[in-house]
């Protein structure tokens, strides 16, 4: 079977395997051989040397449980993977924009650069709650993270270094202007936009191939389907998923969502006929 390669989803190469066997790999046997692996990455725009470089790299930082059986070789993720997958899953379709009650939740730090790795986690692990920045060493949040980032600062042994608070804003900008700068929101709207702006002519185009005859081969449903979801996780998790009340009315994120689940269910069928089918050999 010839497979058309399609453009790269616009998501990194981690978030293309968390996703792939999330929807794919773990609700069939949970294991896929690395040739099979190949095929099913292949149609997403990847080179074979490419996606072999992209395991690679991340089975050097664990993600994978590997078992070897003659010359072949058999992905499953680890513990570690699992954990992260689940990470990027919750956060993509799991949680959703809270009911505000008005205040800022604070994080200041000073640490010592001898410090330095762990002031490079909090900020990551600051970014990865939606966490803004409104200075070198000062972040905020409409939502109370207190007693996970008080356990994280406890197990490190860093509480001296690290302060929280509860505040009011009392400057002059109004507190959606506020976001809007902290955040960025224009870019996330553009960015979700974009999305909605590819995706939404997709059932026109399937429905236009029906009609004259033919029919989007299982193998471009798959990749239409992946690369949409891929796109659209990548977008999650880089969304603080603020509160409705600090948003643009008629939040473009909402509508990047009901579009989402409609393709997923359209295209379903026939990407997990594709999906079984390199699977069974």
């Amino acid at each position: 079977m010839t497979i058309k390669r399609h453009k790269k989803p616009k998501a990194r190469f981690s978030t293309v395997i968390y996703t792939l066997f999330g929807a794919y790999v773990l609700p069939r046997r949970g294991e896929v051989n690395a040739t099979n692996l190949i095929k099913l990455i292949r149609p997403l725009g990847f080179s074979a040397n490419a996606i072999r470089l992209g395991l690679s790299r991340m089975s050097r930082y664990g993600v994978f449980r590997i078992r070897k059986v003659g010359r072949h070789s058999y992905y499953s993720l680890s513990i570690k993977g699992m954990k992260w997958m689940e990470q990027g899953r919750v956060r993509a379709f799991d949680m959703e924009s809270k009911k505000w009650d008005g205040k800022w939740r604070l994080v200041v730090y000073n640490i010592p650069e001898q410090y330095r790795a762990f002031r490079d986690r909090l900020r990551s692990r600051l970014h990865n709650q939606g966490f803004a920045s409104l200075s070198t060493s000062l972040w905020i949040s409409p939502y109370d993270f207190r007693s996970e980032l008080e356990r994280f600062i406890r197990d490190k042994k860093m509480s001296t270094y690290v302060e929280t608070f509860e505040a009011r804003y009392t400057g002059q900008r109004r507190q959606k202007e506020l976001a809007k700068i902290a955040w960025d929101v224009d870019a996330l709207t553009k960015r979700y936009q974009s999305f909605i702006d590819e995706y939404s002519t997709l059932p026109a185009r399937c429905e236009r191939t029906a009609q004259e005859g033919g029919a989007m081969s299982s193998a471009d449903c798959f990749a239409q389907r992946f690369c949409m979801t891929a796109e659209y996780v990548a977008l999650k998790l880089e969304d603080p998923m603020l509160p409705l009340e600090l948003l643009p009315k008629n939040w473009v994120g909402a509508r990047a969502e009901r579009l989402h689940d409609q393709l997923w269910k359209l295209l379903r069928p026939s990407a997990d006929g594709f999906v079984d089918s390199v699977l069974q050999k």
